[in-house]
């Protein structure tokens, strides 16, 4: 065979993968990669590529290969273990994140390519085959079991049988629960729920709620936005199940609640923690309170004091604090997500 297929990297796994993450890295540097601060490499996990960029703050788990020509991946993003990358070119977006058992791979071409947009996931089990691009865009999850192929081929083509070979493109926010099979050549729109156990086969347009196999539309102008009252109520609700999330660990946690704000003081036994929830900007003076993160549902600019502020409204993040990195994991919880802004 003249061009040789690339198989499971054992001697860079042997060699290389099994050296301390601080050893590995800079050796990397080395070899030109660009590596930021603060990322971790996990035990018998490699990197094989001849353009590499690994922002800041990345983890990527043991025993995990992540293989391409180009390779760019952004801050915060997270790679589970037992993991394979294997493509022409890779790129994921910031607080991206792929699970655990995840294969990305298949046939290569010139066009290979896969993209995973910011805060987006791929969940344990999942397949996805970029012979062709695949785009998954910003805050779009697949859930487990999930299977992406961009060619279907076997039978003889000559003899009628049919072959293709085509772009998946998944937009933002889009929503595939676990065992969702997606065809080559589909494009999903933004705002989109998948039924679980759906096969795709043609394009979906943006805002509907869709399932079956082959998947039917069930709803448009999906979703409904909630009115204000529901929202706050939804906001409340959603901090009532934090504190009671804390109180479970054994955190002492103290609350006050007014029109304008709600206050929650987390007690670690060393330090008290603050979170403020600003139901108001009326009242300037709460922003000059000492906290630790401060809540704010509004579309206003993000205070300019130092403290780690999430803002419902516009979906954005700026600072960062050890309760404030819990809040924003658990509101992910709920798909509230948030764009960094620093």
């Amino acid at each position: 065979m003249l061009i040789k297929k690339n198989k499971i990297p054992v001697l860079e796994m042997a060699l290389i993968g099994f050296l301390p993450s601080f050893f590995k890295k800079s050796y990397y540097k080395l070899k030109g990669y660009k590596i930021g601060k603060n990322v971790k490499i996990g035990i018998g996990s490699v990197i094989i590529g001849k353009d590499v960029i690994i922002g800041d703050n990345c983890k990527i788990g043991y025993i995990t290969v992540i293989r391409a020509r180009n390779i760019e991946i952004k801050r915060f993003v997270t790679i589970g273990s037992l993991t394979m990358l294997d493509t022409e070119n890779i790129f994921i977006d910031e607080d991206a994140r792929i699970n655990e058992n995840v294969i990305v791979g298949g046939q290569k071409t010139p066009d290979s390519y896969f993209k995973l947009g910011k805060r987006a996931i791929i969940m344990e089990y999942s397949f996805i085959n970029p012979t062709k691009p695949i785009e998954i865009g910003d805050d779009s999850g697949i859930g487990g079991h999930c299977l992406l192929f961009t060619h279907g081929s076997w039978l003889n083509q000559l003899d009628g049988f049919p072959v293709t070979f085509a772009k998946i493109t998944i937009g933002e926010r889009v929503w595939l629960p676990w065992r969702v099979f997606i065809m080559p050549g589909v494009t999903i729109g933004n705002d989109v729920v998948i039924g679980a156990n759906s096969l795709i086969s043609s394009d979906l347009p943006s805002n509907v709620l869709a399932a079956g196999s082959p998947a039917k539309i069930l709803k448009t102008n999906y979703p409904i936005q909630p009115t204000e009252e529901k929202r706050e109520e939804t906001i409340m609700k959603i901090l009532t199940d934090f504190v009671e999330y804390f109180k479970y660990n054994n955190f002492k946690v103290e609350e006050s609640d007014n029109e304008i704000v709600r206050k929650i003081l987390i007690n670690s036994g060393k330090k008290t923690h603050s979170i403020l929830f600003l139901k108001s900007i009326s009242s300037n003076e709460y922003l000059f309170e000492k906290y630790d993160v401060l809540l704010i549902d509004k579309i206003h600019n993000t205070p300019t004091k130092s403290v780690m502020t999430l803002n419902l409204r516009m979906k954005t993040r700026i600072g960062n604090s050890d309760v404030g990195e819990e809040v924003a994991r658990y509101l992910s919880r709920h798909g509230i997500r948030f764009n960094r802004l620093d």
